[in-house]
């Protein structure tokens, strides 16, 4: 009996042991299970990456890309032309700032009023729109302008706005510049455009007319179309002496039988007086001045009342429309008239350009500044 009461318990130890052992058989199936999913997952993982880097990178690649301006090179475009549009702006900074840029204003000199808010009408205007700007005074030297231009180029400037004063003298250095990739905007002369710049200008010979012929007017109206005439100059810059050339050709188309005594160095209060001075040596009977800008025509105004000229007996005619050739202009002073400039517009339009130039827009190459007389009449 007690051998058959065994039986029972060792048929229930084998039914667990059986029950035990089924399970553990999973087990393992599962643990290779396992790993083939975790398998597919970097398969996965390695398969989608590539794709959405391949997808965003030429998305980045044609973000970066900008387009090159297109310069219509035939006649000459207005301000009108250049007025960029949001988009354009937009469009400028980003290039900008893609490049960790900036635009280069580099002045002939900030010494005369129409230089100095030529330069800063122009870097106000930038800096309001958002524009990193650098500027230099080149103070009338050339090696000065040079070195400038240089280190604006290596420094990674993306265009450079230039009075060029000199340029045969900064010829090689501009070219550089243009070779490196630098946009070139010169303001007062054409002479960028060899360099493929853009060129915002008054025409000089538009300029020297109007005073020329101003004068010439009032030569035959007031001193009976005789006078002895000094014309004040700077020859140095060759859109200086176009502009000196007109005022003579036009005073003499007015008034023929004036007498030109001589061209004298202006440009500057300074030259003035002194080219003045030693004029009035020479010639003590010159009853009439015109000078190629105001700065110059300050210096002679004050040799001529030295010498006892007064508004009676002579006349001076500048250029630029500075505020203190206005005020001489309204005090009824030998100061008769002055022609407009536009310096702040001019510096607003070289910005403008630059724009354009940075959004790889379409704009004429040569635009002209508007000119206009100012007399006593207009400023009463």
């Amino acid at each position: 009996m007690k051998k058959y009461a065994i039986l029972p318990v060792l048929l229930l130890i084998v039914v667990l042991l059986a029950v035990a052992c089924g399970g553990g058989t999973a087990t393992p199936a599962e643990e290779e299970a396992a790993p083939a999913e975790e398998e597919a997952a970097p398969a996965e993982e390695e398969e989608a990456a590539p794709a959405e880097e391949e997808e965003a990178a030429p998305a980045e690649e044609e973000a970066m890309e900008f387009g090159e301006p297109t310069l219509i090179t035939e006649g000459l475009g207005t301000a009108e032309d250049l007025v960029p549009t949001e988009e354009e702006v937009q469009t400028a900074l980003a290039r900008l700032e893609a490049d960790d840029s900036f635009i280069g204003i580099i002045a002939c000199t900030y010494s005369t009023d129409y230089h100095s808010t030529v330069a800063e009408s122009a870097q106000e205007y930038a800096e309001s729109l958002g524009f990193r700007v650098e500027t230099f005074d080149s103070e009338v030297d050339v090696e000065k302008q040079i070195s400038a231009i240089e280190n604006f180029v290596s420094s990674g400037a993306d265009v450079i706005v230039i009075c060029l004063f000199d340029p045969p003298s900064v010829q090689s250095a501009l070219q550089e510049a243009a070779d490196a990739g630098v946009y070139i905007v010169q303001y007062a002369g054409r002479q960028a455009a060899e360099f493929g710049g853009v060129t915002i200008s008054i025409e000089d010979e538009d300029l020297g007319r109007t005073a020329g012929q101003y004068a010439g007017q009032l030569i035959n109206e007031e001193l009976g179309g005789e006078a002895n005439v000094a014309i004040l100059d700077f020859p140095d810059v060759p859109n200086v002496v176009i502009r000196a050339d007109a005022i003579r050709e036009a005073l003499l188309e007015e008034a023929p039988d004036a007498d030109i005594v001589g061209n004298y160095l202006g440009g500057t209060t300074e030259f003035g007086l002194q080219s003045m001075e030693t004029a009035l040596q020479e010639h003590p009977d010159i009853n009439v001045v015109v000078s190629i800008n105001d700065a110059g025509a300050y210096g002679a105004l004050q040799a001529l009342e030295a010498a006892g000229h007064t508004a009676e007996d002579t006349i001076v005619v500048g250029i630029d429309a500075e505020p203190q050739a206005l005020e001489y202009i309204r005090a009824g002073t030998m100061y008769r008239a002055t022609v407009d400039t536009a310096p702040a517009e001019t510096g607003r339009m070289a910005i403008n350009a630059a724009i354009k130039l940075l959004a790889g827009s379409t704009l004429p190459q040569n635009v002209r500044v508007p000119v206009n007389l100012i007399t006593a009449e207009d400023l009463q």
